[in-house]
């Protein structure tokens, strides 16, 4: 089957549910991150203080409680660039706290992984139940109807992809797009580049999940794809970082150099005798394909961060070498 198969105006019809499903992803994290900061606010800004730690683990810790209630990485990723642009935090607690970061943003990837249990309808109806409190005059409901309804809405954005899973032409542009190669670089840089383009991993990493679910991608590609996408969400910081101080032009670069040793790990794996046993195991029948992608992200995030928190002083020498003006 080709590109071309099904009618333009299908074809657009389904590219354009896509981009909509894509949306009201982004419109849920916006409004669950919008409550999360609104309640660390009234109470001090005690993640904040938290970024300020005194240890490497400390900053990992902050960064990942930090990444699980905002349910963005990239969320944590700009507030560190710009705390490390005014001089509240160093440029070490800012890389601890983003080596944090990378791996608790897996937490969305296992929540959109939920839907192998075909809850996500009944989770959509979040919401309903969180817009009737954003009525409310009272501070705290208004900030408990942002966290709930985002919740909902993100899974308002999953059920839209789901149900056009079966859609004829978007099965088509998925061939076209992701199945046209089998190539890991390439797929990588899709990944890459899909990322940039919407500006959050999280949408990447779960649409991924999704068409390995429906079986329109095979796990090799998709495991390629999150890869790219943990690249792409740089971009993020760079654009925080964009004439910004010093600093935040290193965090930013220390973000990239994380994310790329990641990178570099992995492909070493899959161009070694090891991509055999690995695949293997990836393509094992006892986990749902859901909870493959999830693990997967997980499990690569926690193997990059091991590697790179010995070697954080060393690391943060090199991004100062590099960045120096």
């Amino acid at each position: 089957m080709t590109f071309a198969a099904a009618p333009i105006t299908e074809t657009l019809f389904a590219i354009m549910v896509v981009l909509t499903s894509c949306g009201c992803f982004l419109v849920g994290i916006n409004l669950m991150s919008r409550g999360f900061v609104q309640a660390t606010e009234r109470r001090g800004s005690i993640f904040t203080r938290g970024f300020n730690c005194r240890t490497r683990f400390g900053g990992f810790g902050a960064g990942l409680i930090h990444t699980v209630f905002s349910q963005s990485s990239d969320v944590t990723s700009v507030t560190l660039v710009r705390l490390a642009d005014i001089g509240y935090i160093t440029l070490f607690q800012a890389c601890a706290c983003i080596i944090g970061a990378n791996v608790g943003t897996t937490v969305t990837t296992f929540i959109v992984s939920l839907s192998a249990f075909n809850i996500t309808p009944y989770l959509a109806f979040l919401a309903f139940v969180g817009a009737i409190p954003l009525l409310s005059k009272r501070p705290k409901l208004r900030i408990f109807g942002h966290i709930v309804a985002g919740f909902g809405v993100l899974f308002i954005g999953l059920q839209l992809l789901s149900s056009n899973l079966q859609n004829e032409a978007f099965r088509d542009v998925i061939n076209f797009i992701f199945n046209s190669t089998d190539n890991p670089l390439l797929l990588i840089a899709i990944g890459i580049g899909l990322t940039m383009i919407v500006q959050s991993s999280s949408v990447v990493t779960s649409m991924v999940v999704f068409l390995v679910a429906g079986k329109l991608l095979p796990i090799e590609s998709a495991l390629c794809l999150v890869v790219g996408a943990n690249i792409g969400t740089c971009f993020t910081s760079w654009i925080a970082a964009f004439g910004s101080s010093r600093t935040a032009r290193q965090t930013a670069l220390f973000h990239t150099t994380f994310n790329l040793v990641g990178a570099a790990m992995f492909i070493a794996v899959i161009y070694t005798p090891l991509r055999e046993p690995f695949f293997e195991v990836a393509n094992a029948d006892f986990i749902n394909p859901e909870f493959k992608v999830a693990i997967f992200h997980l499990t690569f995030n926690l193997c990059a961060a091991v590697v790179m928190i010995p070697f954080l002083r060393p690391t943060v020498w090199f991004v100062k070498k590099i960045v120096r003006h």
